[in-house]
């Protein structure tokens, strides 16, 4: 397999692309946490912030419903990626990347609540539980898979 490839499928030695993570998650954080365009006019925000916001909710209601469970994902992945693959179903849950993507799915959500205009969606929710374990699986899935490729190999 390519080395491309099994650089974003096995663990970093390098603790430095733990910023990675850290950063698509404050990325995503922005992206999901933003308010809507009527709500910074009414805080008269700065003109940059307006336009972003307009760029942002200019999409339609199903697509933007949509687009949570590939961020989501990439998030779980890249998560797994820097933690470790889950090597057995049984520690799933209890694997860090599994807990650190979840309870960020479900915050990320709820903090919507407390941003103007916006609110918690169940639907959203879902979408981004579904990336969440679609992206540790697949992560997962393809790390053992490797790894048994390797041993094969040697």
């Amino acid at each position: 397999m390519n080395s491309i490839y099994q650089f974003w499928i096995r663990k970093p030695k390098e603790k430095l692309w733990l910023i990675v993570p850290i950063s698509y998650t404050l990325f995503l954080q922005i992206l999901t946490g933003f308010p809507k365009p009527d709500s910074l006019k009414n805080l008269d925000a700065n003109e940059l912030f307006v336009r972003f916001s307009e760029e942002l909710f200019d999409y339609p209601f199903w697509l933007q419903d949509l687009s949570h469970f590939p961020l989501f994902f990439t998030l779980a992945w890249l998560w797994s990626w820097q933690l470790g693959c889950i090597e057995k179903i049984s520690k799933f849950f209890i694997h860090p990347a599994s807990l650190f993507s979840c309870f960020y799915a479900v915050a990320n959500e709820m903090v919507q609540a407390f941003i103007p205009d916006r609110f918690p969606s169940p639907g959203d929710l879902i979408m981004n539980l579904a990336g969440v374990l679609f992206g540790l699986a697949s992560h997962s899935y393809l790390s053992l898979r490797i790894n048994k490729q390797s041993l094969r190999e040697n």
